[in-house]
């Protein structure tokens, strides 16, 4: 089965999860990196809806499945009562995963009828960067179409912006660098990840165009300026 897509039946199970007919876009980075600014310029496209951050739920069962996946006991195969992992081997995971993923759709995304695209942004995938290629795969494996907008910015105005400034600057440094690596590395042959830059959040950029062109969509200079001269409550091109 080719990543993303789904047997048939499977959307009357899960018709959350299998709700936008047009799948779903992820916006993957860190904090203060423009990605508020994006999320509200994505919600300009007619039947999109990209939601904000839910701290880093999807993360949590992404860790779930994997470790179900991953653990040694299911290759026992043991099926008796004295058994420590009895039962394990017996588990579903895929259907574990998509009634996780169904959840998370259903009680968190709650995408209003009539969406085309659905998803949401999140910025601690780099608290754990190692893991963030299992995730991607994960949600690239379960969520319809997945696509991916990795949002990135200079790791010196990230530093100096927010509560990073909290933090010692090596530690930011480290942090900023192995999640543009992930971000790179995950995106390397696959047709269905963009990177964006904040230096691209600006009217009319080529860059920005190209999101556009991407995703499928028409570009238009006045919604896209609309929102890039509109100051955020947290700051203007902040998230």
């Amino acid at each position: 089965m080719e990543p993303g897509s789904a047997a048939e039946g499977e959307a009357a199970d899960c018709p959350q999860l299998f709700g936008p007919a047009q799948g779903y876009v992820f916006v993957v980075t860190y904090g203060r990196s423009g990605s508020t600014v994006l999320q509200a310029l994505l919600n300009t496209i007619p039947g999109w809806c990209i939601r904000g951050e839910n701290a880093g739920a999807l993360t949590h069962l992404c860790r779930a499945v994997d470790g179900l996946r991953e653990n040694p006991a299911r290759a026992q195969g043991r099926e008796v009562p004295d058994d420590p992992w009895f039962g394990f081997a017996g588990i579903k995971i895929d259907a574990v995963a998509r009634a996780l993923f169904e959840v998370f759709c259903r009680e968190i995304l709650r995408l209003p009828p009539g969406t085309r695209v659905g998803g949401f942004k999140e910025i601690r995938y780099v608290e754990d960067a190692a893991f963030l290629p299992i995730q991607l795969a994960l949600m690239e494996e379960f969520f319809p179409k997945a696509r991916f907008v990795f949002q990135t910015r200079n790791h010196s105005e990230v530093a100096r912006s927010g509560w990073w400034e909290q933090w010692p600057a090596e530690e930011v440094a480290a942090d900023l660098a192995a999640a543009d690596a992930a971000f790179a590395e995950f995106g390397k042959g696959r047709a269905n990840c963009f990177t964006l830059d904040h230096a691209d959040l600006i009217p009319d950029s080529d860059r920005l165009q190209a999101l556009f062109d991407f995703l499928g969509e028409s570009y238009s200079s006045s919604r896209v300026g609309a929102v890039l001269h509109r100051r955020l409550s947290h700051g203007v091109l902040s998230g």
